[in-house]
């Protein structure tokens, strides 16, 4: 009897393992896929890269949004695996804007963010479109908003 136990609690965690496992894979499938530069019809822009902020969280995106009038604002989402394979995304905003605005020229520097230099901004809701062109952003309570997925050709 005791070895069907065993058997049982060896495939019960088998099972566990690999739902985390599957979790994990999901993060890194939504970080590559999401990677881009989108813009909105009302002229807003979105880029979106994956990068390694090791003080703040494992998987991290920054999101860099600029409005049509010139506004820029960026955010750091951590992902974080969930029950039942959910995925949170979880906002952080800078605590000095000023001082991490060439993030997108010098992404090295996300390796240099500490704690103290970002704060927790709510969640987020990112969603990419199944044929991956368009994504609808909102964060930290904002309205969803669609961009499309800016494609850059081959030069002729």
């Amino acid at each position: 009897m005791t070895t069907a136990v065993v058997a049982m609690l060896a495939v019960s965690l088998a099972a566990c393992i690999t739902s985390q496992e599957q979790t994990k894979r999901d993060i890194q499938k939504f970080l590559a896929s999401t990677a881009g530069e989108y813009v909105s019809a009302n002229g807003d822009s979105l880029m979106a890269v994956p990068v390694y902020a090791r003080m703040i969280a494992l998987d991290t995106l920054y999101i860099e949004r600029t409005t049509a009038s010139g506004g820029t604002s960026g955010r750091l989402v951590s992902l974080e695996a969930g029950r039942d394979g959910k995925i949170f995304q979880l906002a952080y905003g800078f605590t000095q804007q000023g001082q991490w605005r060439n993030l997108r020229e010098q992404p090295e520097l996300f390796t240099a963010l500490l704690p103290k230099d970002v704060r927790a901004a709510g969640t987020c809701d990112i969603k990419l479109s199944d044929d991956r062109n368009k994504l609808t952003y909102s964060c930290g309570g904002s309205a969803p908003e669609v961009y499309s997925r800016v494609m850059h050709g081959a030069p002729n």
